[in-house]
C-alpha cells in the first residue's frame, strides 16, 4: 500500500524528573535527509538514530527534535577531584624546586574543576526507544494519508479509462471523416483529371496510418493497469508511479498531436487535466 511522505510522530520514554521526548516531522524530499536538533548526544547514538530512520522512513526530509522534560530542574555540580589533586601536586613541586609560590586561582577557574551534570540524563536505550516510537507514529500517519491518496488516484484512473474508452469509440468515425476529407481534397486538386483509384486508396491509407493512435491507446491502457497495481504494492512506489505518469503524459500528447477531431481533442484536454492533478499529488508519495 502506498504511503505519503509527510507525517508527524512523538516518542516519550524514561522515568523520574527527566524524560526524553523525540519529535519527528517528515516532509517531501527526493532523497533521505535527516536533521537532528536538541541536546548533545553521543556519536554512536546519532548513527543509531539515522540508521533507524533510514530503515523505517526511507525517504523525505526528516526533522528530529530531541527534548528532555524537566531538564532545567535536574542539574547538579560535580567536582573533578583527580584534576584538582594533579594541579595541587604541580604547585607544590614548583614551590619545592624553585622556591616560588603559585596561587591556584591564578592557574585555573571554577569551570576547570566543576562540571554541570544532568542528574537524570536519558540513557541510550531510552533515547533509541523514543525514536522508534516516534517513527511508528510517523508511519501510521503516512499510511492514513497514503490511503486517501490511493483512493484519489483510483478515482482519477477510472476517469482516464472512461475518457479513453470514448476516444476509442470515436476513432472509427474519425477515420471515416478523415478518409472522406482526403478524397474530397484530392478531387479538388485533380479537378476532373484521370487518376489511378488504387494509388489514391494507397495514399489515403498511408495518411490514415500516420494519424492512427491505436498503438498509443494500447500503451496508455497498459500504463493504467500498471499504475493501479503499484498502488497496492508493498514498499516505496513513488518514483515508479512518477515514471508511469510521465509515460502517460507522452502517450496523451501524441494522441492529441495526431488528432484533428474536435471531440477527440476535447477528450485529450480532459486526459491532460486529470493527469496534471495526479502529477501534483504524486510528489508526496513515498
Amino acid at each position: 500500500m502506498i504511503q505519503s511522505m509527510t507525517g508527524y510522530g512523538r516518542g516519550k520514554t524514561g522515568k523520574g524528573a527527566a524524560k526524553v521526548i523525540v519529535l519527528i516531522k517528515a516532509v517531501n524530499g527526493r532523497f533521505l535527509e535527516v536533521k537532528i536538533r536538541g541536546f548533545d548526544i553521543d556519536p554512536s547514538d546519532d548513527k543509531k538514530i539515522r540508521d533507524i530512520i533510514s530503515e523505517k522512513l526511507v525517504r523525505g526530509t526528516i526533522h528530529v527534535n530531541l527534548e528532555i522534560e524537566g531538564n532545567g530542574q535536574s542539574q547538579s555540580l560535580t567536582f573533578n577531584k583527580d584534576r584538582f589533586e594533579a594541579i595541587e601536586a604541580i604547585i607544590l613541586n614548583i614551590q619545592k624546586d624553585y622556591g616560588r609560590h603559585l596561587d591556584l586561582g591564578d592557574i585555573v577557574n571554577a569551570n576547570d574543576l566543576f562540571t554541570h551534570v544532568d542528574a537524570d540524563s536519558p540513557g541510550s536505550n531510552h533515547l533509541i526507544k523514543a525514536v522508534e516510537n516516534a517513527c511508528t507514529e510517523v508511519i501510521q500517519m503516512r499510511k492514513t494519508e497514503g490511503e486517501k491518496l490511493k483512493n484519489d488516484f483510483e478515482d482519477r484512473i477510472s476517469i482516464l479509462e472512461d475518457v479513453l474508452n470514448q476516444v476509442e469509440k470515436e476513432l472509427p468515425k474519425e477515420f471515416q471523416k478523415r478518409e472522406k476529407r482526403y478524397k474530397s481534397r484530392i478531387a479538388e486538386l485533380l479537378d476532373g483529371a484521370a487518376v489511378d483509384e488504387n494509388r489514391i486508396a494507397q495514399e489515403i491509407a498511408m495518411l490514415a496510418e500516420k494519424a492512427d493512435v491505436t498503438e498509443e491507446t494500447v500503451r496508455l491502457r497498459s500504463h493504467f493497469q500498471q499504475f493501479k497495481s503499484l498502488l497496492v504494492e508493498k514498499g516505496s512506489a513513488g518514483k515508479r508511479l512518477n515514471f508511469l505518469l510521465q509515460e502517460m503524459g507522452r502517450e496523451i500528447n501524441t494522441i492529441g498531436s495526431k488528432s484533428s477531431s474536435e471531440h477527440i481533442v476535447n477528450h485529450v484536454i480532459t486526459l491532460k487535466d486529470e493527469a496534471e492533478k495526479m502529477r501534483e499529488q504524486i510528489q508526496n508519495i513515498l
